[in-house]
């Protein structure tokens, strides 16, 4: 249900209270040794359709892009930062890209022309190689931080509509905080626009629907979603032999996939300079969309009126060392307390940030959620996304 550690300073929290529903949210959360410092990896993976995806991807990404990145801190020692921050910015560039289109050139590999094959053939390549084509057929969004902080270096890279931010705190205590890349939904207006521009206009009845690319995919970039990239040969004749946890998933894109790709996989990536921000005392913060349905108030859980807020604003608001009293019940529609768990180090400020976007001090919203769970009561049409949080507090390893 809850899973919270913390892993080289980062606190992390992952959690989904529906009963028989498994977490396909990851997270990666890792301290590498590279050029005689201590650098901080951090990401955040939402699958769908699966966790094949994700599990994949925080299993293997993080790798590739260390080890491209050594040898890019020692080539750069001595040359000026803006090429060696771009330098570093295009790791992260194009190892998320050369990685998702491994995803997919493993199934072409396997097979290039999925036509010469009758069923038999197709279900026995399939099964004979099941863990290549679940990772094509399952999906993930990705947000990536990477950290240099005895430098004040921070690179970001973003694939879907997971967040990447910081939070920072004034002198006084109250916290405020925001979004270093842009979401890459249907519900973002630039990616909409680029979407439908891409695609003839004969598409313009079946490209969204219902707010969603063919009426399935909210995010418009991500991991692995192959039916979404690939001919739709490819999903007749192969990916329908795979169990998919939506009949429709499958059957909607057969009908209206007529010019993929329609998700696309080539990363927004930022460099930030943390030394201006010193002052403001940043934590960065990376979370799964969980969070932004949870301030959006559409978990049936909590039946909370839709609401148009900023979720990195609210999440910086909320790690404040104080919290204004009726910002949380304004926005939340519940009470919040700073530090609910004590002052101890040892305590997980991911989960006491989870805590208050749940429900803060309100027992009864707690009930709403935990309760049925606990008694076997739940109702399947309560709904509840899985929801991950990494914090790491910028100001724990400066010299």
């Amino acid at each position: 249900m809850c899973s919270s550690t913390i892993s080289a300073g980062i606190h992390c929290v992952t959690f989904q209270p529906t009963p028989g529903t498994t977490n396909q949210d990851r997270f990666v959360a890792q301290e590498w040794d590279v050029g005689g410092r201590r650098w901080k990896f951090l990401a955040v993976l939402d699958g769908h359709g699966g966790n094949f995806t994700a599990e994949y991807s925080a299993a293997t990404l993080p790798g590739r892009i260390e080890e491209e990145l050594r040898g890019v801190v020692e080539r750069y020692k001595g040359r000026s930062q803006k090429r060696y921050t771009k330098r570093v910015q295009e790791i992260l560039s194009r190892q998320i890209y050369y990685f998702d289109k491994g995803l997919g050139d493993a199934i072409k590999e396997l097979c290039p022309d999925p036509s010469l094959l009758d069923d038999e053939q197709a279900r026995n390549l399939v099964n004979a190689n099941k863990d290549v084509f679940q990772r094509a057929l399952s999906g993930s969004t990705l947000a990536i931080a990477l950290l240099d902080n005895e430098r004040n270096h921070l690179w970001v890279a973003g694939l879907g509509d997971s967040t990447v931010g910081l939070a920072y705190m004034s002198p006084e205590g109250y916290g405020d905080g925001e979004r270093l890349l842009t979401l890459h939904s249907t519900h973002t207006p630039l990616e909409y626009f680029t979407i439908v521009m891409r695609h003839p206009t004969t598409e313009k009845t079946t490209i969204i629907q219902d707010e969603r690319l063919l009426g399935i995919a909210l995010p418009t970039r991500g991991l692995g979603d192959y039916p979404l990239k690939f001919e739709p040969i490819y999903t007749s004749k192969l990916f329908f032999m795979l169990p998919c946890e939506s009949e429709d998933f499958l059957t909607n894109i057969q009908a209206n996939n007529k010019t993929p790709p329609y998700v696309m996989n080539i990363p927004d990536t930022r460099f930030i300079d943390l030394a201006p921000l010193r002052d403001r005392n940043p934590t960065l913060v990376l979370f799964t969309d969980g969070v932004d349905i949870i301030v959006d108030g559409e978990t049936l859980v909590s039946k909370n009126e839709s609401r148009t807020l900023d979720p990195a604003v609210v999440v910086g608001k909320l790690l404040g060392r104080e919290i204004d009293p009726g910002y949380a019940q304004e926005t939340l529609g519940h009470d919040a307390e700073a530090n609910w768990m004590g002052s101890s180090e040892k305590r997980n400020r991911a989960t006491e940030l989870l805590g208050n976007l749940m429900a803060g001090t309100s027992k009864e919203t707690f009930a709403s959620f935990l309760g049925p769970a606990e008694r076997g009561e739940w109702d399947d049409s309560w709904y509840f996304d899985d929801t991950t949080i990494l914090l790491y507090d910028l100001q724990e390893s400066q010299p």
